[in-house]
């Protein structure tokens, strides 16, 4: 991932390294501490092989993408070590179609079906993380919603 100059083969779909809402990875700003970390990792739709590992289980991706970064193994765009990075709140997004598979794999993690259905999420307390697995037609109905007024002002159909 040439932009966090990290060479190994296992990056996620999307990183931000956040200073109180000053995203690193895309702003000019590089001061540290950093306020919090979060990692996001977005597969494809209805995907039905989620199963044990890193290499397969979308949770367990970002999980140990988030390990890296804690374990200084990551740097910022301007090259430098993310360190003290262990105590900084983790925030993992997994943007997935919630198949057999993956439901199983949120059940494994522990994680809490949201009351709606359409996710789950709780708290990974050895990586200090917490943790939403969001399916993809919540995340939709979530921007609908949310964009509802925005596009009425607009006089656009939402």
């Amino acid at each position: 991932m040439p932009i966090t100059d990290d060479s190994s083969a296992k990056e996620p779909d999307l990183c931000a390294l956040n200073i109180n809402d000053n995203p690193i990875l895309v702003s000019e700003k590089k001061s540290m501490p950093l306020a919090s970390l979060t990692v996001v990792e977005i597969k494809r739709p209805m995907r039905n092989d989620a199963s044990e590992g890193e290499d397969k289980n979308p949770i367990e991706q970002a999980l140990g993408y988030l390990k890296r970064i804690r374990e200084g193994k990551v740097k910022t765009t301007s090259g430098r070590p993310i360190r003290n990075s262990q105590e900084i709140p983790g925030y993992v997004y997994v943007i997935s179609d919630l198949t057999p598979t993956m439901v199983e794999r949120c059940e494994l993690a522990s994680l809490t079906e949201t009351y709606d259905g359409m996710g789950f999420f709780g708290y990974n307390k050895p990586r200090n993380a917490y943790i939403e697995v969001v399916s993809y037609d919540r995340l939709l109905q979530s921007a609908k919603e949310r964009n509802r007024a925005f596009f009425d002002q607009l006089g656009l159909p939402a």
